[in-house]
């Protein structure tokens, strides 16, 4: 049985970050300068680069259907920065955290 290509990103900032899995080329084109535009660093992947290094990150894989309809840069950013708060002890925010 053969695999065909895969095309997998990281995606961090601020020493959070995500692996994601896109369709094809252009859609992980498409993503990678949405990420940058928002400050992200971004570092392609290989499948065999993921498991050692990157298994622990979560993982959205963009070619479900609902996943891709549903994923959103935005709410990837604002949640790790409600968690960082979390972590740093803000007020407000002892109660919320993301796993």
């Amino acid at each position: 049985m053969t695999q065909g290509q895969r095309y997998l990103i990281f995606l961090g900032k601020d020493g959070s970050g995500i692996v994601i899995e896109t369709q094809n080329t252009s859609d992980l084109e498409n993503l990678k300068q949405e990420a940058v535009s928002k400050g992200m660093a971004c570092r392609p992947l290989t499948i065999e680069s993921f498991y050692p290094d990157y298994r622990g990150y979560r993982y959205f894989d963009l070619r479900n259907a609902i996943t891709n309809e549903t994923f959103s840069l935005d709410y990837i950013l604002e949640s790790w920065e409600a968690d960082k708060k979390h972590r740093e002890g803000h007020e407000g925010t002892e109660e919320w955290f993301i796993h």
